[in-house]
């Protein structure tokens, strides 16, 4: 197991987002993620149940916008450079899917980043933590801009990450499979090449972004609304930041309800999201896996990082872990040497 560890100490002062994209300036920090400690609708991943949250609001008659919201650039991007990145907002990746418990349904949107006249690029897509109502991505938008700037064409999605908003099993998963699906087949007009896609998950999203992108099923079939022409919704590689990945940092009462039941009773299910099986199976995809921790990180340390690696290692999988030197669980997003990691991952040779 190879281990990089950037000794850089910078500060960020990217941290605004939105999770409304018509109304980007009226949104959460990124301190709304669910990792942090507690708001009224994002828990911790330990904690033992989500929160009860509104239904989310049916988005299917929205269409994509193109916004260009005024973001502090930081350290990250001194210049502000990267608003020059186009993005759009609010783009439908499904038709309508059930979103709360009584059948509510509302489409899955993404939102896309790509730098002008872009050609050839390596395509990300980028997931948010959890269990948080749907829109909540929005906190993703400076580091989006950032990976596109820096020579990407970069997609933040949505995914039904608790039972509260339609989440499940197999949903969750399935939601984050056809984003990588939709994703392959509309980045190239973007300027992206759909050959390489890269999965980047924070925090909770870590655990169906490993599992997706370490299981030999292509979780995307499994979600009929996905609006991709075609299922190929495994990444060719992953990256996980602040992230958790496996059963024992998830509260055991949330992952019943999330997986349908305890593992007594629906063990299938168990079995197919289980990091440590997907890790040591012989017939896994192989992704190249990078894994950012941040040493003031103590939501998602480095030593949850080291596990999972010691687990991807010992099935014979590529993958390295990155000390982010006083980044926490939200500084990480934009800090200078966790985004110098993930860009040479993804192969972006931009700026």
């Amino acid at each position: 197991m190879r281990r990089a560890v950037a000794l850089l100490v910078l500060a960020t002062a990217l941290a605004s987002g939105a999770c409304a994209p018509a109304q980007p300036t009226d949104v959460p920090s990124a301190t709304s993620v669910v990792s942090m400690p507690p708001t009224s609708f994002a828990p911790s991943p330990t904690t033992a149940s989500p929160t009860t949250a509104s239904p989310a609001t049916p988005t299917a008659t929205q269409t994509p916008t193109t916004v260009v919201p005024a973001y502090p650039c930081g350290q990250a991007d001194p210049l502000c450079q990267s608003l020059a990145v186009v993005q759009k907002t609010g783009i439908p990746f499904t038709s309508p899917v059930p979103c709360d418990p009584s059948g509510t349904t509302c489409v899955l949107n993404l939102d896309s980043f790509a730098p002008p006249d872009a050609k050839g690029l390596p395509v990300v897509v980028m997931i948010p933590g959890g269990p948080v109502p749907l829109g909540t991505r929005g906190y993703l938008w400076s580091l989006a801009r950032l990976v596109a700037w820096k020579g990407a064409v970069v997609f933040t999605a949505d995914y039904r990450s608790g039972p509260e908003w339609g989440g499940g099993y197999p949903q969750t998963f399935a939601d984050v499979g056809c984003a990588i699906a939709y994703a392959r087949d509309n980045a190239a007009p973007l300027g992206g090449d759909p050959s390489r896609v890269v999965l980047v998950a924070h925090s909770f999203g870590g655990f169906p972004g490993s599992v997706v992108s370490l299981s030999k099923h292509d979780f995307s079939v499994d979600e009929p609304a996905c609006q991709a022409a075609a299922a190929n919704g495994r990444p060719d590689a992953f990256v996980g930041v602040a992230a958790v990945y496996g059963f024992d940092h998830i509260g055991a009462d949330f992952l019943a309800q999330l997986l349908g039941g305890t593992r007594d009773a629906v063990p299938a299910h168990w079995a197919a999201t289980d990091i440590t099986a997907l890790a040591g199976a012989k017939s896994h995809p192989s992704p190249e896996v990078l894994l950012l921790a941040g040493t003031a990180d103590a939501v998602a340390p480095v030593s949850t990082a080291d596990e999972f690696a010691a687990l991807l290692h010992a099935g014979g999988i590529s993958v390295t872990v990155a000390s982010v030197q006083g980044a926490d669980h939200n500084s990480i997003l934009t800090d200078p040497a966790a985004l110098a990691a993930m860009t040479q991952l993804i192969g972006a040779k931009g700026q």
